[in-house]
């Protein structure tokens, strides 16, 4: 989906999501300041260097000890989110706990699900949605770019629903209807789909 900013735009409707319990954790993790960062802010390569620079000094550091990363993002660029999933799980291999606080939308969660060991405190909120692009006033683009950025989007929308599928009890197809539906997931649900552990106090 393609989507231009202009003074008249229309915000779709979202769909929140919740349920009727409510889990709390029983144990809950051994944070070190040493050993906790923060990816705050919107998902971007900039971003991705600072964070990855220290997490391969915390492995450097602290080899033997768990690593604690805070996420707290309204999402940006999908492959750069992509990029930071698989820096950490298929070429660092870190052993990273990850813990969403307040707002983790769109491509944030896929920093979110980048911990082995994933937690939520009782104000997070995630929210799951297509691709869109924002272009900037008086931008022209031909027919077949604007078929290219839509294949690329579609590309990166099925990428990003399969990572979450990989890490929940949600089929890719059940993950894309939430994402076309503008799906917000309160902590609950979260827990429920099994893309975090437990509700941190």
């Amino acid at each position: 989906m393609i989507t231009q900013t202009s003074p008249s735009i229309i915000l779709p409707s979202v769909t929140v999501e919740k349920s009727s319990y409510f889990k709390q954790s029983v144990t809950r993790p051994g944070f070190s300041p040493g050993r906790t960062m923060e990816y705050f802010g919107n998902v971007n390569y900039g971003a991705n260097e600072r964070i990855l620079n220290l997490i391969k000094e915390g492995l450097v550091n602290y080899p033997e000890e768990e690593l604690y990363l805070v996420v707290t993002s309204a999402g940006g660029g999908t492959g750069a989110a992509l990029s930071f999933y698989d820096s950490v799980r298929s070429i660092l291999h870190a052993t990273i706990t990850t813990i969403a606080a307040g707002d983790v939308d769109s491509s944030g969660i896929l920093i979110f699900l980048a911990g082995q060991k994933r937690y939520v405190t009782k104000h997070t909120t995630i929210l799951l949605h297509l691709s869109g692009r924002t272009f900037d006033g008086g931008k022209r683009y031909t027919a077949e770019e604007i078929d290219a950025m839509v294949k690329e989007d579609r590309i990166k929308d099925k990428q990003h629903a399969s990572v979450i599928a990989e890490h929940s009890n949600l089929s890719v197809q059940q993950v894309m209807k939430r994402m076309r539906s503008h799906t917000l997931l309160t902590p609950d649900k979260l827990i429920k789909y099994g893309l975090a552990e437990a509700i941190l106090d």
